[in-house]
C-alpha cells in the first residue's frame, strides 16, 4: 500500500472512532428528517425550548413564539439541531 492509501484509511478510521466515542452514528447524519408537533416548554431572554419525542432539548433562538405554543419542528432523529420551525 502506498503512504497515500494509508492516510486515507487512518483519516476515514479516526472519523468513525470520533463518531463512535460520541454516541452518535454515521447514519444519523444521513438519515430523513422527521417532522412533529411540539410544545414550547420554556422561553427565557428571547430563546425558546421545544422537546421532541426523540427526548432531545432543541432550542430556537430569537424566537417569535410563546411558552406554551404548539408548533411543528423538523429535525434529524438523535441529533439536537432543528432544521426549522413553524406555527
Amino acid at each position: 500500500m502506498t503512504p497515500k492509501i494509508l492516510a486515507v484509511l487512518f483519516i476515514i478510521l479516526g472519523i468513525v472512532v470520533v463518531f463512535m466515542l460520541m454516541g452518535g452514528s454515521l447514519t444519523q447524519l444521513f438519515s430523513s428528517s422527521k417532522q412533529e408537533n411540539g410544545i414550547i416548554q420554556i422561553k427565557q431572554n428571547g430563546t425558546c425550548v421545544v422537546e421532541a419525542s426523540d427526548g432531545i432539548p432543541r432550542s430556537i433562538q430569537n424566537c417569535p413564539y410563546d411558552q406554551g405554543d404548539n408548533i411543528t419542528i423538523n429535525y434529524k432523529q438523535g441529533l439536537p439541531g432543528m432544521q426549522s420551525h413553524s406555527q
